[in-house]
Formats: structure tokens, C-alpha cells, sequence
């Protein structure tokens, strides 16, 4: 065969070869064939191995890189050994390297994505496109690919770069089972006015009837199979399934439109305990507390419509709700052991009245009342006379007024206006706290917290294993599962506990300083302030924020 002869920066390059270098041929003759040479050495191929003889010293490894740049399916091999060929330069014949082919197609282990390589220059590539598709689409079909590839994407594959050219139809995994549950409402009190009158009002108690909505689960979805490059089905990751908590006793669950939903077995009001969603006891009075009614005790919710009438009283295990615009006046006790107070109307307790909430009391406004709170109390509009005690205390910031008599709180107390014009005693004291003693314990708690709910996430897989297999459980296996279950529940139970304990602390944390006195309108001569074993009577009008730091009070 006649030989051409390029010149190319100085060296000769053989036209033969360089069809052999674009395509898939390999060296068959009785000799091997010359690649490149110059008088300091010499490539050349036999089969699929590539050979270089070095005649001088001196050439570096950056100017044959060079060199080979137009020959892009020479690959380097052994690397230390072309080194030492150049270094010795002894004219021995050496093994440096191999023949890629023209197109390297190959698969993922997962068989769901192929990839191709062009080991060509570009223009060679354009030139015999239909050759290499060819050559392209029989590797395809040699290792099991189902589809053809289309034309616009080869043409987009880069050269000398391994692209992705086709890929399989992943599966659609199953979507995770979706619960929601009955949202309470907020207990945020707001004074709303309408032109006419204003009004202390909040959404307190949730009433529901037997048959009521109360939540419900979307069951997790099984999914949808994908399918390899290679026609292989590849199943799905059915979703997550979550577990609906609830009470057995008062709220029964049943199967509607592929749903599984929660619905009241009684009349009550919407509690979640331990996070177990409950209809609790409640006692509705539609009109007055008092000679109808007697005094009233109730293990549940109590709902008085009306008033409390003079020398009655009410007493509840959890939440008590007073809705009487008139309020309540010259009552003797109204007293929730585990729950929240709310008075709408207001409570004029003519020196005797006592109010007393496990949680949180919410008042419009109270006039010589005792007012005794394991949480918070918040006041509308004023508070005259009484004696206060709580985690914090807040009157309304624009119009709630404290003023005379005794206000004490563990961190906080913040009121719009504090003492009068007639400069009344009123006397604040803080009991306040150590900063660090209180990080320490929320800390630890938190620590109890998260154990607590590694080991409750580990129930809840076992009991997830138990309910896939509930119909098939033997005795042994049943009572496992009761016990498991129990288990469960003693430890939502806990976590309920800590975090209601973790946010009494981070309530605690949210106070300037180590103790708070908030004055966002004015307070009045004669208000006497005590803040841990800080004290200052006012002697002017004041507004601000008085606040302790170890020994000692600050004002801003």
C-alpha cells in the first residue's frame, strides 16, 4: 500500500495509521506498524499493544504528551516503564501502553445507566457517524440494551469524554403514609373591638360530638416498578407506614374512601395526651352556676355559658371556661387542678374570690381576686387589688393595667401600665433565677429527651413489624405485641412530660436577664419593685424595662 506522508510541527505521521487510530481496525500484518518516529525514538503498534524504542536521551515525558495528543486511542498503561525507556534511552523495544477502541460502551452494575466513550477526534466523528452508530448499537445489543439510542443523542456525545447516553426507568418509590389529627385551637387572647364594645375573647375549648372528625391516615402507597436498560423489572420501596395514636375508649377508627379516619365515640372536648388524640369529659352548663346547679365538681372539662353566681363554685380536674359577658362576681372558688381557666367576662371576687389553675389562667379583667397560676396569668384589661402569683404574669400591652396590690412571678411580668394617677401601692416581686442552673437542667433534659425518643422510635419499628403480621401472630407473639405497645405508650407519655418541662425552661430562658419587669406604657410613683434580692421603689413616671443580673438591677 502506498504510504502519504503528513508533516505535522516537524514529525511525519502515517496516514494509514491514522485511519487505524478512527476506527476499530487493529495491526495484522507480519510487522509492526509504525505510529510515530524521529531521530530520537520510535512508537509503533502490533495487535492492540503499543511499543516505543528510544534512540536518544533527552525526550520528555511533556513533549511526547504533545506528540500524542492527535492519536486519541493510545492509552499509557505502564507508565514507570515509559519513564525509564526515556531515561535509559537504550533502543530496547518496550510494552507502554494499549489500543482503546473507537466506541467503548458500558453498563452500571445496576444496569440502569449506560455510558458511551469516543476514543476519536471530532471531525472524524461527523465524518463516519453512521459507522460508529452502527458499531455503537451492536455493543448495545451484545450486553442486552432493550432500545435503540437516538440519533440526536450521539451526535451530542462529546469526544475523548465519557458521556451518559441512555438510561433506565427508575421506580416510583412509595409515598409515605400521611396522618393529620384535629388542630386545636390556639389559646392567644385578644381584645377585639367592633365600634361598639370591646372583647376579651379566645378559641379555649374544642367541643365535639359523637361522630366527629378527629383525624385520619392516608395508608403509604406501594409503588411503581421500574424497568433496566436491560428490561429487568426493579421494584419499589413501598412507603413508610405511621401509626395512628389515639384513645381506644373515646375515639374509634374506620376505613372511608381507602382512608383510615378518627372519628369521636362521644360528646366531649378534643384533648391529646401523651399524643394520643382523646375526647375528654365535658360538663356544659348552658346557663348560670349557682341555685340550679349548685356548687359544681366535675373530673373533666367544665363549660359555664353564663356567670358564677354569688357565694357558688366551680371545681374541674382539667379546663374550666366561663363565657358570661357580666363575668363573675362574689363567687367563692373557681379552681381547675391540671388545666386552664378562662374568664371572659371578667371576676370581681370583693376581696374573697379565688382563682386558682394548674396551667394557665386568662381573664378580662379581676378586682380584689386572688389569682394563684402553676403557669401563666394573662389579663385584658386591668387588675385592681388582687394578689397575683405565676410563672409570669402579662396584661395587655396597650391597655392591661396592674395596679395596687401584691403581683408575684418566677421570671417575668409585663403589662402595659402599672400603679395610677392616685399613685396606689403596688408592690411586683421577682423571684428570678439562675441563668446557668436553668441551661444545666434543660440540658439534662434534653438528654433524657432524646433517649427517651431513640427508644420510643425503636418501639414504634417493632410495633410496625408487629401490626404488618397482626392476622398471623401466635399467642406468644400477641402478647409480645401488648407488651410493646404499653411500652410505647408509657414512653409518649414521657416524652409529653419532658417536653412540656423543656418548654417551661425555654420560657424561663426567654426573660432579660435572670427576671423581668416590662413597663411598656408608664408605671406610677409608688410601685415597688423587687427582682431576686434587688429592690426600687419609683418615684417618677417610668417607662422601660427593669431586669437582674446576678446581684444587681439594670433599667433600659
Amino acid at each position: 500500500m502506498a504510504k502519504i506522508l503528513l508533516i505535522y510541527e516537524g514529525t511525519c505521521q502515517n496516514a494509514y495509521f491514522s485511519a487505524i487510530m478512527n476506527t476499530n481496525a487493529c495491526w495484522k500484518g507480519n510487522s509492526p506498524m509504525e505510529i510515530f518516529s524521529d531521530e530520537s525514538l520510535r512508537i509503533e503498534c502490533e495487535e492492540d499493544e503499543v511499543y516505543i524504542t528510544v534512540l536518544r536521551k533527552g525526550y520528555s515525558l511533556k513533549r511526547l504528551e504533545k506528540e500524542l495528543f492527535d492519536f486519541p486511542r493510545i492509552s499509557i498503561t505502564k507508565f514507570m516503564v515509559l519513564k525509564e525507556a526515556l531515561e535509559l534511552a537504550d533502543s530496547g523495544r518496550k510494552l507502554i501502553g494499549e489500543l482503546k477502541p473507537l466506541a467503548a460502551v458500558s453498563l452500571s452494575r445496576d444496569m440502569m445507566e449506560a455510558k458511551l466513550r469516543l476514543n476519536c477526534t471530532e471531525a472524524y466523528f461527523n465524518a463516519e457517524f453512521k459507522t460508529i452508530a452502527d458499531q455503537i448499537a451492536s455493543q448495545l445489543q451484545e450486553l442486552g440494551v432493550k432500545h435503540a439510542i437516538e440519533e440526536d443523542v450521539l451526535r451530542s456525545v462529546p469526544v475523548q469524554k465519557e458521556a451518559v447516553i441512555a438510561q433506565g426507568l427508575p421506580p416510583r418509590h412509595g409515598s409515605d403514609a400521611v396522618i393529620c389529627y384535629f388542630e386545636q385551637s390556639e389559646r392567644k387572647p385578644a381584645i377585639r373591638e367592633d365600634g361598639t364594645a370591646n372583647y376579651y375573647d379566645m378559641n379555649f375549648i374544642d367541643e365535639v360530638q359523637e361522630g366527629d372528625w378527629l383525624g385520619e391516615k392516608i395508608p403509604a402507597e406501594e409503588g411503581v416498578f421500574g424497568e433496566t436498560l436491560t428490561g429487568d423489572p426493579v421494584p419499589p420501596l413501598k412507603g413508610k407506614d405511621k401509626k395512628l395514636l389515639y384513645d381506644k375508649k373515646t375515639v374509634k377508627a374506620c376505613e372511608e374512601d381507602g382512608k383510615m379516619v378518627l372519628r369521636a365515640l362521644c360528646d366531649g372536648v378534643v384533648t391529646f395526651r401523651g399524643g394520643k388524640v382523646s375526647v375528654g369529659r365535658h360538663l356544659v352548663i348552658e346557663g348560670d352556676a349557682g341555685p340550679e346547679t349548685g356548687n359544681i365538681e366535675f373530673d373533666g372539662s367544665i363549660t359555664v355559658r353564663g356567670i358564677v353566681k354569688p357565694g357558688y363554685s366551680v371545681n374541674a380536674s382539667l379546663d374550666i371556661s366561663i363565657l358570661g359577658e357580666l363575668g363573675v362576681s362574689g363567687f367563692k372558688e373557681i379552681v381547675s387542678e391540671k388545666g386552664d381557666i378562662f374568664i371572659k367576662g371578667g371576676a370581681f371576687g370583693q376581696g374573697a374570690g379565688r382563682i386558682k389553675a394548674g396551667k394557665n389562667i386568662y381573664i378580662k379583667h379581676s378586682n380584689e381576686c386572688s389569682l394563684t397560676a402553676g403557669g401563666d396569668i394573662h389579663i385584658g384589661y386591668y387588675s385592681i387589688g388582687g394578689i397575683l402569683k405565676g410563672r409570669n404574669i402579662f396584661a395587655d400591652e396597650r391597655k392591661g393595667k396592674l395596679i395596687g396590690g401584691l403581683i408575684e412571678a418566677k421570671g417575668r411580668v409585663q403589662a402595659g401600665i402599672i400603679g395610677n394617677r392616685l399613685e396606689r401601692k403596688t408592690i411586683i416581686q421577682i423571684e428570678g433565677f439562675d441563668r446557668n442552673t436553668v441551661n444545666e437542667e434543660l440540658e439534662t433534659l434534653l438528654l433524657a429527651y432524646r433517649k427517651r425518643a431513640a427508644e420510643m422510635e425503636k418501639g414504634k419499628k417493632q410495633l410496625e413489624i408487629f401490626e404488618q403480621y397482626k392476622n398471623q401472630l401466635s399467642d406468644k407473639q400477641q402478647k409480645q405485641y401488648e407488651q410493646t405497645l404499653s411500652l410505647f405508650e408509657r414512653q409518649m407519655e414521657e416524652i409529653a412530660v419532658l417536653d412540656h418541662q423543656r418548654k417551661i425552661l425555654t420560657g424561663l430562658l426567654e426573660t432579660k436577664g435572670e427576671g423581668e419587669v416590662s413597663i411598656l406604657q408608664v408605671a406610677y410613683p409608688e410601685t415597688q419593685l423587687q427582682i431576686k434580692s434587688q429592690s426600687r421603689k419609683l418615684d417618677t413616671l417610668v417607662r422601660g424595662t427593669f431586669y437582674a443580673v446576678r446581684n444587681s438591677m439594670h433599667f433600659e
